[in-house]
């Protein structure tokens, strides 16, 4: 649970519910960083920075109160904890998240992993840049014709580029078709 209040001087104060074994590796590292507040805001900064060019979506203006209840078998139970698990929430986030993207809504919450896939991609993206950069010397190396043997490590990197493009491209994909995992037949 995370709540978040506001006070007079114009700042809020954030209030989460943890295991203990988080709280205590967390009190860890605050240690000698400031504390557990003090590391909390620069890592809520550093999130925030990372974030800048991911989408927002805006808070929700009521709470909401209304209440469906539905009963599963054990195996829909178990398939349902399966899924929320593999998405990275708990049931009811899940089974709330499928109904608004059935309905049309906001139901997205694998924005984490959205932004984790396309950070990798960007960093494969640079890989990328260098194997052209080192295939580009390399081949100027050959031109030169001073004797030495690289076609074949060129040919292993030319191949490198191949599979960093072609990983690429699968990330790309990734992320334009992850929506696509809570369309529902009708």
């Amino acid at each position: 649970m995370t709540t978040a209040n506001a006070s007079q001087d114009g700042k809020a104060h954030l209030t989460i519910r943890l295991d203990r074994a988080t709280l205590d590796a967390f009190d860890a590292l605050a240690e000698g960083r400031g504390g557990r507040s003090a590391l909390l805001r620069a890592v809520l900064a550093q999130v925030l920075r990372q974030a800048a060019d991911a989408p927002l979506m805006q808070p929700q203006a009521e709470r909401s109160t209304n209440r469906v209840t539905i009963s599963l078998t054990d195996a829909e139970m178990a398939v349902l904890e399966t899924r929320a698990a593999e998405r990275g929430t708990d049931r009811a986030g899940w089974v709330k998240a499928l109904t608004r993207r059935h309905l049309g809504l906001k139901g997205s919450v694998d924005a984490g992993i959205r932004e984790s896939l396309r950070l990798v991609r960007k960093q494969l993206q640079r890989i990328g840049r260098n194997l052209n950069q080192a295939t580009r010397a390399g081949n100027a190396v050959a031109l030169a014709d001073n004797g030495l043997q690289i076609e074949g490590e060129l040919r292993r990197i030319i191949e490198m580029r191949q599979e960093v493009n072609d990983q690429i491209v699968a990330l790309g994909e990734a992320l334009r078709s992850d929506l696509n995992y809570w369309k529902v037949a009708d």
